[in-house]
C-alpha cells in the first residue's frame, strides 16, 4: 500500500492572536528574502502600531544594527516598507529575481558558525599544539584594542576551522573591522563568512579585497551627495554593483552619475539594473567619458532621424545605437529600482 505524503495544516488553537502579512511578501519575494529578512519584517508587522527602532530589532534578533539595516531595505526595494517620513511610492511591478552582476562569479556557500564551541580544554590544546594561535590571541587584542577572553578565543579558532581563513588573513580581518568602528564578534563572524564566500585566502587577496570595498565606499559618498540617496552606507547589493562599475568596467564617478541621470529620465528613479545595462553599453563601444556618451547620443539621434523621418526626434534622450540587443524603454519599464530615491529635481 503507497504511503501518503505528510501534510501540515494550522491549528485553530493557535489562531488566537494573529497579525496580517501582506501578500506580496509571500507570493512574490518568499524565494528572493532572506531569512534575517523574513524575520525582521515579521517582528515589525507583529508589532503594530509600536514600530520597533532598528535597534530593537538587532537586540530582539542578536545580529548588528548594520545587518537589520540592510534586511530591511530589502523591504524598501520591494515595496512593502518606506522610511519613516517618506511620501507613500507607487507599488512597483511584480520583483523579479535580481541577476549579479556579470563579472560576478558563483560564490561557494559557507555555513554559520556552529552554535556550538569549542570547550576550554579544546581552546587549551589547541595552544599546545600550535604556539601561532597563542600568537594569534595576543595580536587579536592588541588590533581591537580590548582583551578577549573565551568568547574571542573560540571565536577567532571556528574562523580558522570553519571557514579556512588563516591565521595571517584573521588578523587582517580584525584590522579592517577595527577601521570601520566595529569590533563586535558578530560582524567579525559576518565579515569572516563573507571572506570565505569570496575565497579570501591570502593577505595579497584580503588587501585587494578591502581596497575594493574601500573604492565602492568612497564611490557611494560621491554618488549620495550627487543624487540624494539616503542610506549613508552602501547595502551589500549596491556596493558590488558599483565595485564592477570601477573595477571591471572602469567608469569614473562622472559616467556612474551619468548613468544614474538617464535611469532617473527613463524610470523615474534609480534602477541599479537599467545603470549597469547602460554602463555596459558603453563599455562595449569604448564610450568613456561625458563627451564621448554625447557623442553616441548624437549618432544615434542622427541614425533615427534618418530612418524614421520624425521630426524633432533629436531631443528625445537616448545612448543606445540601433543595433542595440534591448529595448531600453522597455527595460525601464520593467525593471525593478530602489523604492524612494528620486532625481533630486523630483525631491521635496
Amino acid at each position: 500500500m503507497k504511503e501518503q505524503a505528510m501534510k501540515f495544516q494550522i491549528d485553530p488553537a493557535s489562531l488566537t492572536e494573529i497579525f496580517p502579512v501582506p501578500k506580496a511578501v509571500v507570493e512574490e519575494n518568499i524565494s528572493l528574502a532572506s531569512p534575517l529578512a523574513l524575520k525582521a519584517l515579521l517582528l515589525l508587522l507583529c508589532a503594530g502600531g509600536n514600530t520597533p527602532t532598528v535597534a530593537e530589532l538587532a537586540a530582539a534578533l542578536r545580529r548588528d544594527e548594520a545587518e537589520i539595516e540592510d534586511a530591511l531595505l530589502f523591504w524598501v526595494e520591494r515595496g512593502i516598507l518606506r522610511r519613516e517620513g517618506d511620501a507613500p511610492a507607487p507599488r512597483p511591478l511584480k520583483a523579479e529575481p535580481v541577476p549579479a552582476p556579470k563579472a560576478q562569479e558563483e560564490k561557494k556557500t559557507v555555513p554559520d558558525l556552529p552554535l556550538s564551541r569549542p570547550t576550554h580544554e579544546q581552546i587549551a590544546a589547541r595552544v599546545a599544539e600550535c604556539e601561532a594561535f597563542r600568537e594569534l590571541f595576543q595580536e587579536a587584542q592588541l588590533k581591537l584594542g580590548k582583551t578577549i577572553g573565551y568568547e574571542g578565543q573560540s571565536l577567532l579558532i571556528m574562523l580558522h576551522d570553519t571557514y579556512d581563513l588563516p591565521l595571517e588573513v584573521i588578523l587582517m580581518l580584525l584590522e579592517y573591522a577595527k577601521s570601520k568602528g566595529k569590533t563586535g564578534y558578530k560582524y567579525i563572524a559576518s565579515i569572516g563568512r563573507e571572506w570565505s564566500e569570496n575565497e579570501i585566502d591570502s593577505l595579497e587577496s584580503a588587501q585587494e579585497y578591502i581596497a575594493a570595498q574601500e573604492s565602492a565606499d568612497a564611490l557611494w559618498d560621491t554618488f549620495r551627495s550627487q543624487t540624494g540617496v539616503k542610506n549613508r552606507n552602501p547595502t551589500a547589493k549596491q556596493r558590488r554593483y558599483l565595485a564592477v562599475w570601477s573595477k571591471e568596467l572602469q567608469m569614473s564617478a562622472d559616467m556612474i552619475l551619468l548613468a544614474y541621470e538617464i535611469s532617473a529620465d527613463n524610470t523615474g528613479k534609480l534602477s541599479l539594473e537599467y545603470m549597469d545595462k547602460v554602463l555596459r553599453s558603453w563599455k562595449e563601444k569604448q564610450v568613456k567619458t561625458p563627451a564621448d556618451a554625447e557623442r553616441e547620443k548624437q549618432a544615434w539621434n542622427a541614425k533615427r532621424t534618418a530612418s524614421s523621418g520624425r521630426k524633432g526626434a533629436q531631443n528625445k534622450p537616448a545612448v543606445f545605437s540601433s543595433d542595440a540587443s534591448y529595448d531600453l524603454e522597455e527595460y525601464g519599464r520593467s525593471a525593478v529600482g530602489l523604492v524612494g530615491i528620486v532625481p533630486k529635481s523630483n525631491q521635496n
